[in-house]
């Protein structure tokens, strides 16, 4: 058993399982399609599979009864083609959550033998995935004909009124890797020899690593052009979807951490814990305003786990929690907020030899004063100048925001002491537990 844990073998052979899993979820309850459009009439502007003669219903309501949208009726054999389409792609439906289904069953019975039927079952989901991407462009060329908009580029694409959700290019991107990864995945031969955790490869993580100069590349330049792409291209239709990218691109200088070694479970856990924590301590304190503990959190994950992992638990815990407290426009910056402070703690304080001279008591002061300022001068300067990029019509003036900044100061101030109190009270003790869980399995020192 012991010898099976340590090569990985059984989370690699699962892999095409939990993707498989994930493509029935997809196929039977995520929404497939978007239609912007239907917003102004209140009627639901999402669409799973199985639900697509909703949709066809809800544009010939809006074509007849809607006097916000501009859209000619379809016409009965229009309405014919689209229901036979709409038939079609619930029988292919069926029929790939069979084909996924006969993947587990098969990686779960024959595992490494199982190469052939993992081939087939994803490269008929790319192609079901396709065929769903060419549909909606040929939906897109009938709804622009019907509302007068000429079929450009971005009409198509960024601006078109019907829309393909992450769930369609999800699959497709998976699917893509699992065909080309397979062989690696479900072979026994490419396992690692066994080796005892006290074992494992420890380098001394030097300050100015590979994995930091991405990370910095990734915070400073990458995440800010997907967010400004965002506000300028795809408006508040893709909130979700742009704070899903952020927390894939925060994950990957992460990764990095593992290219010498096999991952295990253990070490992305006790990201996902510290982040469980941050989101819970948000929510603990809803009835405060802005007297939120998570940016502490945020903080203690950069100090104990590295600047990478405290970017990523920032990124995490601020998407998380805004399924609770509402995904807006300010849910990307927010992730970067929190995220950009843990990265930062990590830089400062993490494996630093200019702290360990210091009393206890004066690393704990140094520590609280830097999560003090960080909230409110970067945390608040973020959320200040979100609010003024997306939240007003007459763009960025030097007047709007120092009024933006004025208003929000006694906010920004009340959540720096709430960090400042938190970090106080719980960065010790967290820390030791982070710094013992780390030598007793070696985890997230490579």
């Amino acid at each position: 058993m012991q010898s099976k844990q340590a090569t990985g073998l059984d989370t690699r052979m699962m892999t095409p399982m939990y993707v498989g899993f994930f493509v029935i979820i997809c196929q039977c309850f995520t929404p497939w399609l978007s239609i912007p459009m239907l917003k102004r009439c209140r009627l639901p502007n999402t669409y799973s599979v199985f639900r697509t003669n909703d949709f066809i219903h809800n544009i010939q309501t809006a074509a007849q009864n809607c006097d916000r949208v501009e859209i000619q009726p379809l016409t009965q054999r229009e309405i014919s083609v689209l229901m036979t389409t709409s038939l079609c792609l619930k029988i292919a439906s069926l029929l790939m959550i069979a084909v996924m289904v006969w993947v587990i069953v098969s990686v779960l019975i024959q595992k490494n033998k199982s190469k052939t039927v993992v081939r087939i079952g994803f490269a008929l989901n790319l192609m079901h995935n396709l065929v769903i991407c060419v549909l909606g462009v040929f939906t897109n060329f009938l709804v622009n004909q019907k509302m007068g908009h000429p079929n450009t580029f971005f009409n198509l694409s960024i601006h078109s009124e019907t829309q393909l959700t992450p769930w369609v290019y999800g699959q497709i991107v998976l699917s893509v890797i699992l065909l080309f990864a397979v062989d690696k995945l479900l072979s026994l031969h490419e396992s690692d020899s066994p080796r005892l955790y006290v074992e494992r490869t420890i380098k001394e993580d030097s300050r100015f690593s590979r994995r930091t100069w991405v990370a910095v590349a990734v915070i400073l330049i990458a995440i800010p052009l997907v967010i400004f792409f965002g506000i300028y291209f795809l408006g508040e239709r893709s909130n979700v979807f742009i704070g899903l990218c952020i927390v894939c691109l925060a994950m990957l200088p992460f990764t990095m951490v593992f290219e010498s070694r096999k991952p295990q479970a253990r070490e992305l856990l006790i990201i996902a814990v510290m982040s469980a924590i941050a989101v819970v301590g948000r929510m603990a304190f809803f009835m405060l305003p802005q007297f939120k503990p998570t940016t502490a959190i945020v903080i203690i994950a950069g100090i104990g786990l590295g600047a990478e992992a405290g970017f990523l638990t920032g990124a995490v815990s601020g998407f998380v929690s805004n399924f609770f407290f509402g995904q807006g426009p300010w849910t990307p910056w927010q992730m970067f907020a929190f995220g950009i402070i843990g990265f930062l703690a990590g830089i400062l304080f993490h494996k630093n030899n200019w702290l360990n001279h210091l009393n206890k008591n004066v690393k704990l002061v140094i520590v609280c004063l830097y999560g003090g300022i960080a909230t409110l001068c970067i945390y608040g300067f973020i959320m200040d100048f979100s609010g003024i990029l997306t939240m007003t019509a007459n763009g960025i003036t030097w007047h709007a925001l120092l009024a933006k900044v004025a208003s929000g100061f006694i906010f920004n101030l009340i959540h720096a002491s709430s960090t400042v109190i938190t970090l106080f009270v719980f960065s010790r003790p967290m820390e030791k537990k982070l710094n013992r869980i780390k030598k007793k399995y070696g985890i997230l020192e490579v």
